[in-house]
C-alpha cells in the first residue's frame, strides 16, 4: 500500500498512451511495459476483495475487521493512541467499506478496466454494486449520539492520504506566493527611505485648532481654516 498512489499514476499514464492492434489486443512495446503491467495486475489482486460476488466480500469484510477490532483492543489496553477503524466501539464497518472503494478500490480497478477494456467491466460492476450494498446499510450503523467520540478517529482516513501531495504542493505555492506580495514600493515608506517621513508625521498628527510645532519650537503649519 505505500506504492499505492504511485502504481496508479503509472498505470493512467500508461492507459493515457496505451497502443493497442486493430483487434483491440494490449501492444506493450519493451521489458518495462511488461513488469509495470504485471505489478499493477498483482497490486489489482492485492485490493480485489470488493471485486468479489457479495457474500464472499463480506466474508472476507468480516475477517479483516475482526483483525482490526483485536489490533485496537490491544491499543486500547497497552494506553496507545487506536488507529483508525480499530475501535470497535465507534468504528463503522460500512463506512469503512464505503470509503476503501472510494478512495482506494474504484480508481485503481476503473483504470484497470480501462486498460484492458472490455476484459475486467464485470469486475468493476461487481465492485459498484458492493459499494451500494454497504452504501445502503449506513444508517442502520448503531451510532450512539451522546458519544463524545462520535465523528472522531473512526471517520475514514484513506482520503488524507491521496491529499499529501496536494497539500505539500499547496505549502510551497504559498510561500513563494508570499514572497513575491511583498510590495516594491514598502522602502517609500520606510523613514530612511523618505527625508520627508516626520514632516508627513507631523502633518498626519495634526489637529484641528491647534498648531503643528517642531521640536525646535518652530511652528512649521498653521492650523485648518485660519
Amino acid at each position: 500500500m505505500s506504492k499505492h498512489m504511485s502504481i496508479l499514476a503509472d498505470l493512467k499514464t500508461m492507459v493515457e498512451t496505451k497502443k493497442v492492434t486493430s483487434l483491440g489486443v494490449l501492444l506493450l512495446d519493451n521489458y518495462s511495459d511488461h513488469i509495470q503491467v504485471l505489478q499493477s495486475l498483482v497490486h489489482c489482486a492485492d485490493l480485489s476483495n470488493p471485486t468479489k460476488p457479495l457474500p464472499l466480500y463480506r466474508q472476507w469484510t468480516d475477517r479483516i475487521m475482526a483483525e482490526f477490532f483485536q489490533q485496537g483492543d490491544r491499543e486500547r489496553e497497552s494506553g496507545l493512541d487506536i488507529s483508525p477503524m480499530c475501535d470497535k466501539h465507534t468504528a463503522s464497518v460500512e463506512k469503512s467499506q464505503v470509503g476503501f472503494i472510494d478512495y482506494i478500490a474504484h480508481p485503481l480497478w476503473e483504470t484497470w478496466a480501462d486498460l484492458v477494456h472490455p476484459d475486467a467491466q464485470d469486475l468493476l460492476d461487481t465492485l459498484e454494486d458492493n459499494r451500494e450494498w454497504y452504501q445502503s446499510k449506513i444508517p442502520r450503523s448503531p451510532v450512539d449520539p451522546t458519544s463524545p467520540k462520535q465523528g472522531g478517529p473512526d471517520r475514514f482516513q484513506f482520503q488524507l492520504t491521496l491529499q499529501e501531495a496536494e497539500e505539500e504542493e499547496g505549502e510551497e505555492e504559498g510561500a513563494l506566493g508570499g514572497e513575491a506580495s511583498e510590495s516594491p514600493d514598502t522602502e517609500l515608506l520606510s523613514p530612511e527611505a523618505n527625508p520627508d517621513a516626520g514632516a508627513l508625521y507631523l502633518d498626519n498628527q495634526r489637529t484641528v485648532g491647534k498648531p503643528c510645532v517642531a521640536h525646535e519650537g518652530n511652528v512649521i503649519a498653521e492650523p485648518l481654516g485660519t
